[in-house]
């Protein structure tokens, strides 16, 4: 078979086959190697890293953006989000161990909420107790979340899951 004949077939020039020859003979599969360059791998450093888990312990519920907030201020460290995310998995602070860590918080504190939540005569009035959840959705036709599972092509039995 000749050369215009293979390119002819499977739709390509002669200069890929002849980039994938090259490959093949380089590295043994036609496939591109990864670039070996991929950037700093680590734009926080120890110290920074150590702040963020003080942070973290003592205020669990922190969201990437305010964490994001908390370096540029404190620590004059502009990240992105996806970077920020990658330092904190590069580094071992999971998902899982930010759960452990929220966890492991204060305990007197536990106990001092649950007793003002439980207790009528501990119980303040002024809203601290209460946590609300909303489920509404922004168009306004549906007030709540529906869940159904059916096969495909056809329709699921959606039920709220109000009480």
């Amino acid at each position: 078979m000749d050369l215009s004949d293979i390119c002819h077939i499977f739709h390509v020039s002669p200069r890929s086959l002849y980039c994938w020859h090259n490959l093949f003979e380089t590295f043994g599969t036609p496939e591109n190697q990864p670039a070996p360059l991929c950037g700093h791998p680590r734009i926080v450093s120890l110290a920074v890293l150590d702040a963020i888990h003080v942070l973290l312990k003592s205020q669990p519920d922190t969201y990437l953006d305010k964490l994001q907030w908390f370096l540029a201020i404190h620590h004059d460290l502009p990240i992105s989000l996806l970077a920020l995310q990658h330092n904190l998995i590069r580094a071992g602070l999971t998902c899982k161990l930010l759960h452990t860590i929220a966890v492991e918080r204060d305990k007197q504190q536990q106990a001092a909420y649950l007793a003002g939540v439980t207790n009528p005569i501990n119980f303040s009035g002024t809203g601290f107790e209460f946590i609300t959840v909303d489920e509404s959705s922004k168009d306004k036709r549906m007030f709540g979340c529906c869940y159904g599972h059916s096969p495909i092509g056809q329709e699921a039995d959606m039920q709220d899951v109000f009480v």
